[in-house]
């Protein structure tokens, strides 16, 4: 198990480095070729679908590093079996 939960780490880093890495270059292309005012646009809170798109990107990642505290708090079924039945 204790594997599992290293390799859920080691992805969900890897996937949000990558991530914000692409997210980072895309901010940086949208600038150079339309300047700051491109950009503005881009993060606008009103662009919603560029926010669900970023929300989409970074979920897996997320959601690796997520599992393994969740998956740690549940405490397992166990049958006991007694002497008297």
């Amino acid at each position: 198990m204790k594997v599992w939960i290293v390799l859920l780490k080691v992805f969900g880093y890897i996937w949000l480095t990558a991530a914000v890495l692409l997210i980072l270059a895309g901010i940086a292309g949208t600038w150079m070729k339309g300047g700051f005012s491109a950009v503005q646009e881009l993060l606008s809170p009103f662009n919603v679908v560029n926010w669900i798109v970023t929300v989409i990107t970074l979920a897996p990642g997320l959601g690796a590093l997520a599992w393994p505290r969740n998956s740690r708090r549940r405490v397992p079924l166990r049958l006991s079996v007694n002497r008297y039945g």
